[in-house]
């Protein structure tokens, strides 16, 4: 029987293990695809009242319209997504570079800055109003907040949260180990 062909063969084993997705990776994916999300909603929303009665003229912005440096928002998201789907074929790599860690938990601090800037700093009222042929001054133009900015602000700072969480709990276990082992060692009277 050791000469024949079995008709379920075993599967070849590999050097390492596919690492896989924790739930923490999922918790990172998903918030950011949501902030890809939400950088095109509303975030902030603007009336015109005319002086003459008319009805207000109701218009919005997304985040991205509101304030271009936003669209680094949008890139650095993309680069994070990459580098989480590609972590382990960048681990691999030869040379000096970033962990896959160190460059999540870089793109996603910064989407998370920006996306803060973002939500807290108003457009101006004349990104707001649409040219009707009337004068400027018999228009009164209020620009207040909306949704978008804040659900991209706790999408953002879910991520960053776990992103710097599974960096804590991947240092804790490569390191945590071996300096228990010293500290027993070197603790014992001699």
């Amino acid at each position: 029987m050791s000469g024949e062909t079995s008709l379920y063969p075993e599967p070849a084993h590999s050097r390492r293990p596919a690492g896989g997705w924790t739930s923490r990776d999922l918790v990172i994916g998903t918030s950011l695809i949501a902030l890809l999300a939400t950088l095109f909603m509303p975030w902030f929303s603007g009336t015109a009242a005319s002086s003459t009665g008319a009805s207000p003229t109701i218009g919005s912005a997304d985040g991205p319209g509101a304030h271009g440096y936003l669209w680094f928002v949008f890139a650095l998201v993309l680069i994070a997504l990459i580098v989480l789907v590609t972590r382990e074929a960048i681990s691999g790599v030869p040379g000096n570079l970033p962990s896959p860690q160190q460059m999540l938990t870089v793109a996603t601090g910064l989407a998370l800055l920006l996306t803060i800037l973002g939500t807290f700093i108003k457009p101006s009222a004349v990104d707001f109003v649409s040219s009707t042929g009337a004068p400027a001054s018999s228009f009164a133009i209020s620009v207040g907040f909306s949704y978008g900015g804040f659900l991209a602000l706790l999408a953002a700072l879910v991520a960053f949260v776990a992103t710097i969480g599974a960096g804590g709990r991947l240092n804790a276990a490569r390191l945590g180990k071996p300096a228990m082992r010293r500290r027993t060692s070197t603790s014992s009277p001699g």
